[in-house]
């Protein structure tokens, strides 16, 4: 019976399997007495008491009394009658109680020892499922920074782009450059070898007057021997007479011929002194210049700006340089920021003069400016940093020609403006004006 009990305690046996061999074994002792029949020994009875009280101390060890309280009550209760009628000398109600408190007591210890392996799982459920929501954190926190580096790598790749650009457009100007410095290259070798040729022509007509002058006086000489003839030889008169006339003739055409080619000497001394002193002006002009501080910016070739802000900001130029050409002045200076503060540059006769004005005096300088006929010259644009740059430049004839050896003069405006973006719109925030006055169109 011991190794019975043994059994249930170890959770082996059903605890309706333990009861069932319980009254089984009861049956048999009851056999076994043979002429104490209806009697059961107290020793059988005392030992299941004390097997039902170490199921209850093993339930009580996993924490039955908490965990499967109801089978622990019913255990405790069939243990307290087992001992009751243990002591009214019921044996057979005794034994039956005992072994139904064993069973209870094994219940109970079997769903304890349940309730907390699901509890050790479900608490380990859960650390796992708070580990795959750190790692679901971790995988997501890895994915945006993955987006984050595809997306700079994105913004590399354009910028190399735009560099590469950059880098084509400056080689294609260069280029040009280039071509320009050989086209005005064979200019100035074309101006030279006809500045030889004038000179030339020059000194000729200078061996030209002098010739002439040595005939002038020759004929003259002449002249006085035929006036002496005249005075010596009276018969002679008529004769001397025409020849007179005759001489005095041909000394009206040298004279004639004489003053058409100083004319033409001076006409020639004055186109070189005319190309030496624009020659000379020039000079001045650039010494002076690179004598001056920068009016413009420094510009870096940086660009800060994607290919839509740059075509956005092209096209608020174009509406801006529209206006101009409309004479809507209210409109033109509606793309200027209240604050703007300009430079402006007037060059006249090789001397400059620099100031800066506002917004209120540009109104008024470009409303002088509108009383006159502007051509468009030329129009170009850049980009530096956060900025889209125009450069315009508008001509006027300032004073014609005199004569066909004459230069005509202009006046050149050029202007240069830098256009920002603020918000989702594009005003100008510096303007460079550079006015030259009474210059050759360069």
């Amino acid at each position: 019976m011991k190794r019975f009990i043994t059994l249930a305690q170890r959770g082996n046996v059903t605890p309706s399997g333990i009861l069932f061999i319980g009254m089984l074994f009861v049956s048999f002792g009851l056999v076994g007495c043979g002429g104490k029949l209806g009697k059961i020994e107290p020793s059988a009875v005392d030992t299941a008491i004390a097997d039902a009280e170490m199921a209850l101390a093993a339930a009580g060890d996993v924490d039955a009394p908490t965990l499967a309280s109801d089978l622990f009550a019913a255990a405790e209760t069939n243990l307290e009658a087992a001992k009751t009628a243990r002591d009214e000398k019921k044996g057979n109600a005794a034994l039956r109680l005992a072994y139904q408190a064993i069973a209870d007591a094994a219940l109970a210890r079997t769903n304890s020892m349940n309730v907390t392996k699901n509890s050790e799982l479900n608490a380990s459920i859960l650390q796992k499922e708070t580990e795959a929501e750190s790692l679901r954190a971790t995988v997501n926190s890895k994915a945006e920074e993955l987006a984050g580096l595809h997306a700079e790598m994105q913004d590399i790749q354009s910028e190399h782009t735009q560099l590469k650009q950059t880098v084509r457009a400056l080689q294609k100007e260069n280029r040009e450059l280039g071509d320009t410095r050989e086209a005005y290259g064979e200019q100035v070798a074309q101006l030279s070898d006809t500045l030889e040729e004038i000179q030339g022509r020059a000194r000729r007509a200078e061996t030209n007057i002098r010739n002439y002058g040595r005939e002038v006086a020759e004929l003259r000489r002449k002249l006085e021997v035929a006036d002496r003839r005249v005075q010596e030889e009276g018969h002679q008169k008529r004769a001397v007479i025409a020849e007179i006339d005759s001489l005095k003739r041909q000394l009206r055409e040298q004279a004639e011929i004489y003053t058409e080619k100083l004319a033409e000497a001076n006409q020639q001394n004055a186109g070189e002194e005319h190309a030496e002193y624009l020659k000379q002006k020039a000079q001045e002009a650039r010494a002076y210049v690179d004598s001056q501080p920068p009016v413009h910016p420094v510009k870096t070739g940086r660009v800060s700006l994607s290919a839509e802000q740059i075509a956005a900001g092209k096209m608020v130029l174009g509406n801006w340089e529209r206006a101009w050409h409309a004479n809507d002045l209210n409109g033109h200076l509606a793309y200027y920021e209240p604050n703007i503060i300009a430079d402006k540059v007037v060059i006249h006769e090789s001397k400059e003069h620099r100031s800066k004005i506002d917004l209120q005096q540009l109104k008024a300088d470009l409303h002088q400016m509108r009383t006159h006929t502007w051509n468009k010259a030329k129009a170009d644009t850049e980009v530096e940093g956060e900025s889209v740059i125009g450069i315009q430049r508008l001509t006027r004839l300032a004073m014609p020609a005199a004569d066909e050896n004459a230069t005509e003069l202009y006046n050149i405006w050029i202007r240069e403006i830098w256009m920002h973006q603020v918000g989702n719109d594009w005003r100008i925030h510096h303007e460079i004006w550079q006015v030259y006055e009474n210059v050759p169109n360069f």
